[in-house]
């Protein structure tokens, strides 16, 4: 009869080859890598806002109001871009819509021809609501929408401080 002798197990004669200690430690590595930097990716998205690109379209026409003309797209477009908490890129519409495609922009505000009408139509018979529109993308991050929403806070303060003060005014005097 014969008889075995067992020195050793099958683990131990594994961990003694250095490319197989190598291949385990890259095995465990890259799930832990990749998990850090998807964590370090999306920790505080808000606080870089200002790397975010967009675009921001102004198609508003000026208006006439008491004879002079007043350029309320040009005006908000202005507050945007001055308070550069927000990457906003002035581009035209196609631009914009290209950006978006291609991923170069995660969103697109658009200020349309009538929006310095609208908020003139105030102080008239037949007052209109000023809209501004928002186009999102989603395939570059499922945060666009969120960052978006976010943004679009940061519109409305600037259409509040621009022309919400006139907007008023021409409500009081019309109403005076």
């Amino acid at each position: 009869m014969f008889a075995w002798t067992s020195h050793g197990t099958e683990l131990k004669r594994f961990s003694r080859q250095p490319i197989t200690r190598a291949a385990l430690a890259v095995m465990l590595l890259i799930p832990l890598l990749y998990g850090a930097m998807y964590v370090w990716a999306f920790w505080d998205p808000t606080a870089r806002m200002a790397d975010l690109p967009v675009a921001l379209v102004n198609e508003d026409v000026p208006a006439a109001r008491d004879g002079e003309a007043v350029h309320y797209g040009r005006d908000v477009v202005n507050e945007l871009v001055d308070d550069a908490s927000i990457g906003w890129r002035q581009v035209d519409a196609a631009t914009a819509m290209a950006g978006l495609s291609s991923g170069a922009y995660y969103f697109a505000v658009t200020i349309p021809a009538s929006f310095s009408h609208d908020i003139v139509s105030l102080g008239e018979d037949e007052p209109r609501s000023a809209h501004i529109a928002v186009t999102y993308d989603d395939t570059n991050s499922f945060l666009a929408s969120t960052l978006g929403h976010t943004a679009m806070l940061q519109v409305q303060q600037a259409v509040n401080e621009t022309a919400g003060q006139r907007a008023v005014d021409t409500l009081l005097v019309g109403v005076g």
